[in-house]
């Protein structure tokens, strides 16, 4: 029998279903080794008596691992079957909160958070661009990627909250000097993670060998588009020469300082209004952080197509600034007042809108600036930056907080972000200056 005609077209539907199945991996799986992990700062930091600098580390370390495993994970992804690979990482982090559980040191918690985050890029940082990629490999990639990872945005609005609570029913205490009687939360959330995505995997998969995704059509159709708009793009530099430019590395410092302001506002948040406000109100506010975030990766890609890099990051700042500003503010007030509710959910939606920045920014911003020529490399260093400043942001906030407070470390990362966006925008600036030189001197 010819084998082109045992060949069979896959329906929308179905295709349709394995971006549902992405979505609700990012909102699930992924919301619980990555987005919830901040809500556990304060609690253990009181239940065992550690620094805040010294046990936020513990996102650095788990940041820098999977960075480290993500290449060779995405090589494994090519040679053995998804379905195994998916589920190892879900074993993976599901076995990192079962170490959380029964950790009381350090490095126990810097162990547990290594797995969680190299867990979490076997399902989500590798595997849902994966599953992604191979049932659109044409038309509806970029789209359907979009509406895959909305699913964390989404997850925060009601495990947000839901963390909030189980936490405080676990508690001694108050909000703010309170510790943990029993780690059952992290039992719990293991449990969770690993039948939800043991669920997952009986589903999820990417096309056989006889299904077809896309008709010869739609992949010429593809093919044309891409060869057209490679045709109009702008070729740019090779990696090698912007390695030489000195508005690149202002460019590149201007990320990493802004990588430093913004780790605070990502992951000690939690840590900061557990002393202002109720354990629910902190549930409230991150669920209401999930539906800006939701916004913001939505309108992120219009905002840099309308705009262009520097007024959209432009917006980003003034997003950030007013976000930070809001936590200096509560940093001033009594605990539990309205004003500190009402300024924390300010926080959430501003902090959530600009969310874009480093979520597509860098891919954005890496071929906007420096062109297609060496486009992956560049991503890569773009990346790179914001990661390293990331990495020392966290620590950075808990060793400020303690040699002096909560509102000067805020002051100190509102300093960042307003000095690393000006360098970030001024080198943009100069950047399409140089890019529009060039392409007139060609063009001559």
């Amino acid at each position: 029998m010819d084998t082109v005609s045992e060949k069979k077209p896959v329906s929308n539907a179905y295709k349709y279903f394995m971006i549902f199945l992405c979505m609700f991996t990012q909102a699930i799986p992924y919301g619980i080794a990555q987005n919830i992990q901040p809500l556990f700062v304060h609690p253990l930091v009181n239940t065992f008596h550690f620094s805040l600098a010294s046990y936020t580390l513990i996102f650095t370390f788990g940041a820098v691992a999977a960075s480290v495993a993500s290449p060779f994970i995405g090589k494994g992804l090519a040679k053995i079957n998804f379905k195994v690979m998916y589920m190892a990482g879900i074993i993976i982090s599901a076995l990192a909160y079962v170490i959380f559980g029964i950790s009381s040191k350090l490095p126990e918690f810097y162990g547990a958070a290594i797995l969680c985050m190299i867990g979490s890029t076997f399902f989500s940082g590798q595997g849902v661009p994966w599953v992604i990629n191979h049932w659109f490999p044409g038309k509806g990639r970029g789209t359907a990627l979009g509406v895959a990872f909305c699913g964390g945005s989404i997850g925060n609005i009601f495990l947000q909250p839901f963390t909030q609570k189980l936490l405080a029913k676990y508690m001694v205490g108050g909000t703010k000097t309170g510790h943990l009687e029993s780690m059952a939360p992290f039992f719990i959330f293991a449990a969770a993670l690993f039948v939800i995505g043991l669920i997952i995997t009986f589903f999820i998969r990417t096309p056989k060998d006889n299904e077809i995704v896309a008709t010869k059509a739609e992949l010429e159709e593809a093919k044309k588009a891409a060869a057209e708009a490679k045709a109009k793009e702008f070729e740019g530099w090779t990696s090698k020469e912007v390695m030489k430019m000195p508005w690149f590395w202002i460019f590149s410092i201007g990320f990493l300082i802004i990588g430093i302001g913004l780790a605070s506002l990502n992951e000690d948040y939690a840590a900061f209004l557990d002393t202002k406000l109720s354990f629910g109100v902190v549930g409230t506010i991150g669920m209401m952080y999930g539906f800006g975030c939701l916004i913001g990766n939505v309108t992120g890609g219009i905002l840099f197509d309308k705009l262009g890099t520097a007024k959209a990051m432009t917006y980003a700042a003034v997003m950030y600034v007013l976000s930070i500003g809001m936590m200096i503010f509560v940093s001033f007030q009594p605990f539990g007042s309205h004003a500190s509710k009402v300024a924390g959910i300010a926080y959430a939606i501003f902090c959530g809108l600009a969310v874009f920045s480093y979520m597509s920014g860098p891919a954005f911003m890496a071929k906007d600036l420096f062109g297609s020529k060496d486009e992956g490399v560049m991503l890569g260093l773009v990346g790179l930056a914001y990661a390293i400043g990331f990495a020392i942001g966290a620590p950075l906030f808990g060793i400020i907080k303690g040699m002096a407070s909560f509102t000067v470390a805020w002051y100190v990362m509102m300093a960042c972000v307003v000095i690393g966006f000006i360098l970030l925008i001024v080198s943009v600036v100069k950047i399409k200056g140089m890019q529009k030189a060039l392409m007139n001197k060609q063009n001559n």
